[in-house]
This record gives C-alpha cells, sequence and structure tokens, in this order.
C-alpha cells in the first residue's frame, strides 16, 4: 500500500463536514493529522454555521482528532485575512 498523504480537514461542525470526514477518514490515501477551523473571534462560534466553539471542541475530542483555530474579527480586511490564513497554512 502506498504512503497515506498528510492533510488536515477543515472542519466547520456542520453535517455536511462531519460526512466528508467520515469518507475522508476511511479512504485509505489521507492521513488527517488535525481539524481546522475559523471562528468569530467577538462571539467564538463558527460563522457558517453558528456552532459554538464548546460544541466544536466536544467534536473534535470525540473525533479523536487536535483541533486548530483561528480567530477572525468581524472587520477583517480580505488582506489580513489572506496574511492570517498563510501563516497557519504554513505552520501545518
Amino acid at each position: 500500500m502506498a504512503q497515506k498523504i498528510k492533510a488536515f480537514f477543515n472542519w466547520s461542525g456542520g453535517k455536511d463536514s462531519a460526512l466528508c470526514l467520515h469518507f475522508v477518514l476511511h479512504h485509505p490515501k489521507w492521513d488527517i493529522r488535525f481539524l481546522f477551523t475559523t471562528l468569530n473571534r467577538q462571539n467564538k462560534r463558527v460563522s457558517m454555521h453558528g456552532v459554538s466553539e464548546t460544541l466544536l471542541n466536544k467534536q473534535a475530542e470525540l473525533i479523536g482528532k487536535p483541533l486548530k483555530k483561528l480567530y477572525l474579527s468581524e472587520n477583517l480586511s480580505m488582506e489580513e485575512y489572506n496574511i492570517q490564513m498563510l501563516k497557519i497554512l504554513s505552520e501545518a
């Protein structure tokens, strides 16, 4: 068997993300090292679904993968967003 490709998974905490992660975790090609999500800095929730940070932490714990988080301000410019994303991705 070929060596697995190390990767991270962009985790939203929603049902579509959960279904996709299920398939990826059971695929022999991928080695998911951690989950990654962005949260609104002010309310500590995923912008897309409103999932709370507490629930995200519990989901990651039950999945058995570390969770890396990036907190974003509401008034963040696209340039600053790109800088922050590049930083976190380069660390991965």
